[in-house]
Order: structure tokens, then C-alpha cells, then sequence
């Protein structure tokens, strides 16, 4: 079975923070009888399974405002969490279960003062707060990314980075296996994909943190795919590795480098 890399590991069953995020709570978020709730202000984002996003747009307008986000899980997947600010918003995430147990958080894991959360979650409700540090204001977007299991979480890359993880694995047509990164400037990015053992047709896919596909190479037969002088901007990214229509299976590396 493939797991994440795991930059930091809490002791919660449901979940694994992937992501270097802050071991802290911002907030209590109580009421008058001392019970938890989800802070009003933000929306349920629904039901989610692999490959799903959603966004959403909201502003922090006082110093002690926050906004509560409900989503819903499938089955268990790697969950990106990303919070947009504008102007002087200093934003921070944190990430909770149905239970009101603290998963984790971040607050400047993102570009800039922008927070990132990645995490495994098992099937089943979450909820996470936006807030804001500082007693910065301003408006905000959250979007939020559902990948299957497989890949690594490669945190932050520096400009430039090369970074290579060896251990991947195809085990069929239908697995694919994420990867995120940030960036914090402007940069072109390379991605190889060296197949080492097996006879699977790979692919590359390159998203934004907003979902939009900003590349998918397929070659010919089994010819290794790499996406060369792909322009990034400050964000997060998600590259995902496939089985093209050749099919098959076997183990690969992926090298990512930023310059």
C-alpha cells in the first residue's frame, strides 16, 4: 500500500496532517454552555469523493471573526486546503472532526502569509475555521481538493529545488498518485516521469490549486511524459501521475525542479 509522505504525524485516528502546520488551536469556538460549535460565517461545501473541488468567497472583517466550513468525505483520501487572502489579510486554517477533535492547522504554510493544509482523512465530516492573525482584515477565498491515496506531499520547493521521490507505484489502469507543492514566487517548473520497472503507459497531469488543468501529457506508447518550462505563480499546485490508455503497471520516479 502507498502512503504519503509524512512531514508530521498527530495522534488522531481520523486523519494524518501531512503539511507543516502550527500544534496549536486558534480558537476554542464555545458557546454559553461550553460546548463546541462551528463558527458561523463560511458554508457546507458538500459531499466530496476523488478528484472533487469547490471554492468558496468570504471576508474577515472583525479582528475576532471566524468562518466555519462542513465538508463530507467518500472514502479515505488526501485532502488539500488552501485560503486565498487579499491586501493585508493574514489568514490561518485549522482543521477539525465531527467530533470537534483538533486535526491540525497552519498559518503561513502557503505563499506569503497564506495557509496550506494537506492531509489523509478517512471517510467521514470535517469541518475547518478560517480566521485571521494579527488582527488583519480583508476578503478571502478557500478552496479545497480531494486526491486519492498515493503520492507525496513535497511542502514547500524553493526557487531553485529539485526534488525526487523514488518510490512510486502504478498498480493498475485505473490508480493515480498526487503530489502537491507550493511555490512562493514566480518560476518555471520541469516534472520528469522515469518509469524503472513494470510496463505501464504513464501520464502527468498539472493543476492549480483552483483546479484548473494548466497541463496533461500523454506520449505515444510507453515513452516516459514530462510537462518542461511550465510558468507557475505564487500557489500550490497539484501534479498527478496516471496509467494512459496503453495500460499496465509498475514502479517509476518522479523528479520536480524549479528554477
Amino acid at each position: 500500500m502507498k502512503n504519503f509522505a509524512l512531514a508530521m504525524i498527530f495522534g488522531v485516528g481520523a486523519a494524518l496532517m501531512l503539511s507543516a502546520c502550527d500544534p496549536h488551536h486558534h480558537h476554542d469556538d464555545r458557546d454559553d454552555d461550553d460546548h463546541f460549535i462551528i463558527p458561523p460565517g463560511g458554508n457546507d461545501l458538500g459531499f466530496f469523493d476523488e478528484f472533487d473541488h469547490a471554492y468558496d468567497e468570504q471576508a474577515i472583517t472583525t479582528s475576532d471573526d471566524t468562518d466555519g466550513f462542513e465538508f463530507s468525505l467518500a472514502r479515505t483520501t488526501v485532502v488539500l486546503i488552501t485560503m486565498t487572502g487579499t491586501g493585508s489579510l493574514d489568514g490561518f486554517l485549522d482543521l477539525y472532526d465531527d467530533n470537534f477533535g483538533f486535526l491540525g492547522g497552519d498559518d503561513n504554510g502557503g505563499p506569503g502569509v497564506d495557509p496550506v493544509i494537506v492531509a489523509q482523512l478517512s471517510a467521514g465530516n470535517y469541518f475547518f475555521v478560517a480566521g485571521s492573525s494579527n488582527g488583519s482584515l480583508g476578503d478571502y477565498a478557500v478552496d479545497i481538493s480531494v486526491e486519492p491515496i498515493g503520492g507525496a506531499d513535497l511542502g514547500v520547493m524553493g526557487i531553485p529545488d529539485s526534488v525526487i521521490d523514488s518510490g512510486g507505484d502504478m498498480a493498475d489502469a485505473f490508480d493515480v498518485d498526487s503530489y502537491i507543492f507550493t511555490v512562493n514566487s514566480a518560476c518555471d517548473c520541469d516534472i520528469f516521469l522515469t518509469r524503472t520497472s513494470g510496463n505501464y503507459d504513464g501520464n502527468l497531469e498539472l493543476l492549480d490549486e483552483y483546479g484548473n488543468v494548466l497541463a496533461f501529457i500523454d506520449p505515444i506508447g510507453d515513452t516516459d511524459p514530462d510537462i518542461l518550462l511550465q510558468p507557475l505563480g505564487p500557489g500550490t499546485y497539484i501534479i498527478r501521475v496516471g496509467v494512459g490508455v496503453g495500460g499496465g503497471s509498475g514502479d517509476y520516479t518522479l523528479q520536480v525542479d524549479t528554477y
